[in-house]
């Protein structure tokens, strides 16, 4: 007696390509014959569809925090230059060194709190 046929959602129709090394591909055989899967394909399609996937989320600058920084690297690249070409430090480093740190200070210490919720 032959097989049923598959309802059309059922079949799996639409091909998808992708390569592994042969390295990976041996592990993905002993996952999905460990797991007792019939193939690698169907663990690969079980992982693509039910596996956990951690997604990162993309910590992207604030503008007007970009535009700050910005402003306080140009002042930082003009008190070095000054250093360099009269052997001295300028008093201002100090007090621009002390700017950096608070402002860094309140935008890592703001940044998980405001940008979570």
């Amino acid at each position: 007696m032959a097989r049923p046929k598959k309802q059309p959602a059922e079949r799996k129709s639409a091909p998808m390509s992708i390569r592994f090394s042969v390295p990976e591909r041996m592990l993905i055989e002993q996952h999905a014959h460990d797991a007792g899967l019939g193939s690698a394909s169907e663990y690969v399609r079980q992982q693509a569809l039910h596996g956990q996937i951690v997604i990162r989320q993309s910590q992207s600058l604030d503008p007007a925090v970009f535009d700050q920084l910005r402003r306080i690297g140009v002042n930082l690249n003009q008190l070095t230059r000054i250093a360099n070409t009269e052997g001295e430090i300028p008093k201002e480093l100090d007090r621009l060194c002390a700017e950096i740190e608070a402002f860094l200070i309140k935008e890592i210490s703001g940044y998980g709190s405001a940008k979570d919720s």
